[in-house]
């Protein structure tokens, strides 16, 4: 929780968070860039992105005896970034701020830099 916040208390403002290219580590052009003439098309296709905390595997029978208050133990680390997916694909790994007092996601990593890494 010390990322969430410390990212909390640093005046992320809303324009921060949406330099997209500055999160991924891209150099800006001079220019745009302008999308080549058939993904253009795609620009407007709403995908669906998703965080994912952690998970774990459970019968069917522990499952069905949870009551209110019972705790269930997760496999991720506490302060370990969380995994963002589009469309239920992997797409980066990201901490979770606070943008104008509601979530945001701040990218670590995307599946992009982890294959040049690999």
């Amino acid at each position: 929780m010390s990322n969430v916040q410390s990212a909390m208390g640093t005046g992320v403002n809303e324009m921060d968070m949406l330099d997209m290219g500055e999160l991924f580590g891209e150099e800006q052009a001079q220019e745009p860039v302008k999308a080549g003439p058939g993904m253009s098309m795609f620009r407007d296709v709403p995908l669906t992105v998703t965080l994912e905390v952690a998970s774990t595997e459970v019968t069917l029978g522990e499952l069905s005896d949870a009551e209110a208050g019972d705790v269930l133990p997760l496999d991720k680390a506490v302060g370990e970034p969380l995994d963002v997916k589009v469309n239920g694909v992997l797409f980066a790994k990201a901490e979770v701020v606070m943008v104008n007092g509601k979530y945001g996601l701040k990218f670590v990593s995307t599946r992009r830099e982890q294959k040049t890494d690999a």
